[in-house]
C-alpha cells in the first residue's frame, strides 16, 4: 500500500524540482525526503528522479506519477471540502494565487468578510506577477486565480471578470495633473516607472507606446506595486496602474488619475480564473460566488470614485 506521506514528499519535489527546496516547504530534512522517495522507487520498481547539480529532474515514470498523484491529491482535498460543507463549511481551506493588484484592500477586505461569516475557513494567498499566477493554477498549487488582461491558456478558463482601464496615476502637484485632456503622445516624453515583466502591465504599456514609435522614459523596474507607488510619489514619475491597485493612495490624496485618453488602455479587465478540469471544494466555490458578487458592484463604485477624483 502506498505510503501517502511518501507520495506528498515526492509530489512537492516533482513541483519544485528539488529536494532542499521541498524539504524547506515542509519544514522536514532532505534526508527524510530522499529515504520516502527510495520507498518509492522500492514500490514501482522504477526510477522516479535523477539528481544533477541544481537539483533533480523527473523521469518519463516519474513525471507519469506525479500527474496521476496531482490527481489524488486534488480529489483528496475535495472529499475534504465535501465532508466540510455537511457541516455547514465549518472548516475548509482556499487557496488563491493573486496578482498584486487587488491584494490590497479588494482581496483582503473580503477574505475578512467571508471569514466573517464563515470563521473557521483558512486561506492561503500568493502574491505573483500574472504569469506566476497561470503557472500556480495549472500546476495545483492553487484553486482560484486573478490576473490582469487578457490570456489564453488551454486548462485556464475565466469563470468572472471586472472591467478595470490602465490609468496613468501621479501626485497632484504634477504639470499633468490639472485635468487638461492627454493622450499618450503628450505623455511619451514624461518619466514613469513600471511593473516588470512578469506583469501583463508592463507589455501592456510597451506595446502602447511602441505603436507610437517610442518606448516608455522609464526610472524604474520593480516587481511590487507599493514600491512602485512610493517612489512615484517620491520623485514625482508617473505610474500606469488599474484604480484598484492604487485604490488607497488615490483615495487619499497621494496620486490623482491622469485624464489620459488611450484606446489600448480602455478595455481591460481582472479576471477570475480556474482550471477547466477543476471541482472546486465546497469552501472555494463559496468563496468564489461571494468574490464574484463584488465584480459586478465594483464596476459602478470604481466609475463613482474616478469622476469624484478627477473633479477634486
Amino acid at each position: 500500500m502506498l505510503n501517502f506521506t511518501a507520495c506528498k514528499y515526492f509530489l512537492e519535489v516533482a513541483r519544485l524540482l528539488s529536494i532542499r527546496a521541498a524539504a524547506d516547504r515542509l519544514h522536514v530534512a532532505p534526508s527524510a525526503i530522499s529515504r520516502q522517495i527510495s520507498k518509492l522507487e522500492h514500490e514501482f520498481d522504477v526510477q522516479l528522479l535523477v539528481r544533477h547539480s541544481n537539483g533533480v529532474r523527473l523521469t518519463a515514470s516519474g513525471e507519469l506519477l506525479a500527474k496521476h498523484m496531482t490527481v489524488v491529491f486534488d480529489r483528496i482535498d475535495i472529499a475534504k471540502g465535501e465532508i466540510s460543507d455537511l457541516k455547514g463549511l465549518k472548516t475548509g481551506r482556499v487557496e488563491i494565487a493573486t496578482i498584486e493588484g487587488i491584494s490590497r484592500p479588494f482581496l483582503s477586505e473580503n477574505i475578512d468578510r467571508f471569514r466573517q461569516k464563515y470563521p473557521s475557513i483558512e486561506f492561503r494567498v500568493r502574491i505573483r506577477g500574472r504569469e506566476r499566477v497561470l503557472e500556480a493554477l495549472e500546476q495545483h498549487l492553487c484553486q482560484i486565480g486573478f490576473i490582469y488582461d487578457n490570456f489564453s491558456h488551454p486548462s485556464i478558463e475565466e469563470v468572472g471578470k471586472w472591467r478595470q482601464p490602465l490609468l496613468a496615476f501621479a501626485r497632484p502637484d504634477h504639470p499633468f495633473a490639472d485635468g487638461r485632456h492627454l493622450t499618450l503622445e503628450d505623455l511619451l516624453p514624461v518619466r514613469c516607472v513600471l511593473p516588470d515583466d512578469s506583469f501583463g502591465i508592463h507589455h501592456l504599456v510597451k506595446r502602447a507606446y511602441a505603436k507610437l514609435g517610442a518606448t516608455p522614459n522609464t526610472t524604474l523596474v520593480a516587481d511590487q506595486f507599493h514600491f512602485l507607488i512610493d517612489h512615484a510619489i517620491r520623485t514625482n514619475a508617473i505610474i500606469y496602474l488599474p484604480l484598484q491597485a492604487a485604490l488607497t493612495e488615490a483615495q487619499t490624496g497621494q496620486i490623482v488619475p491622469l485624464n489620459l485618453e488611450c484606446r489600448d488602455f480602455e478595455h481591460r479587465y481582472i479576471f477570475a480564473i480556474v482550471r477547466r478540469d477543476q471541482q472546486l471544494s465546497p469552501a472555494a466555490a463559496e468563496f468564489l460566488k461571494f468574490v464574484l458578487l463584488q465584480f459586478s458592484k465594483g464596476e459602478k463604485s470604481d466609475a463613482e470614485l474616478l469622476a469624484k477624483l478627477r473633479k477634486l
